[in-house]
């Protein structure tokens, strides 16, 4: 008889331990949740391949209402259209700025082709003729860097390119 007591007392103030500590926590949260300052909504911009910009939604920031803010310069996004036949692309030169958001798509006319590039590791699904692919790429290291076909040896017959980051 005795064991059964000395259980039921300590389940019950085990429980009732529970209790206070969720009490505890949903209360701390109730605070904090109350206690966060509300932030104004700025509106967002886009720019379109056209070069214009678009109203597309808003973010929340931490600037306090009337602020100065200096204005925010939005990577540009630049979309090149190539074609591939036997050892050659149909731009040889492509120029971009850093951190631009370069999209790249790609056309076979000929023969299995793609289009890579190591550094951003970038790459085109290998494609029949007719066949379009595309690549999305951030390029956020400037310089001067290869873009070649990977198939067979075609990088080695000259199927290749310069994508020039400034």
């Amino acid at each position: 008889m005795m064991p059964t007591l000395l259980i039921s007392t300590i389940f019950s103030m085990k429980g009732i331990l529970t209790v206070i500590i969720l009490i505890l926590i949903v209360g701390a949260g109730w605070y904090f949740y109350q206690s966060t300052p509300t932030v104004p909504a700025v509106p967002t911009t886009d720019v379109n391949t056209e070069g214009t910009t678009m109203e597309t939604g808003t973010i929340e920031t931490g600037a306090q209402p009337g602020a100065e803010t200096a204005p925010a310069s939005a990577p540009a996004a630049k979309v090149f259209d190539l074609t591939g036949k036997m050892f050659a692309f149909s731009q040889t030169e492509l120029r971009v700025k850093k951190g631009d958001t370069v999209t790249v798509n790609f056309e076979s006319t000929d023969a299995l082709h793609d289009w890579v590039v190591d550094t951003f590791d970038a790459r085109t699904k290998q494609v029949k003729p007719g066949t379009k692919t595309s690549v999305t790429f951030v390029a956020d290291k400037t310089g001067t860097f290869e873009y070649y076909c990977s198939v067979g040896s075609h990088r080695a017959n000259g199927m290749v390119g310069t994508l020039m980051v400034e």
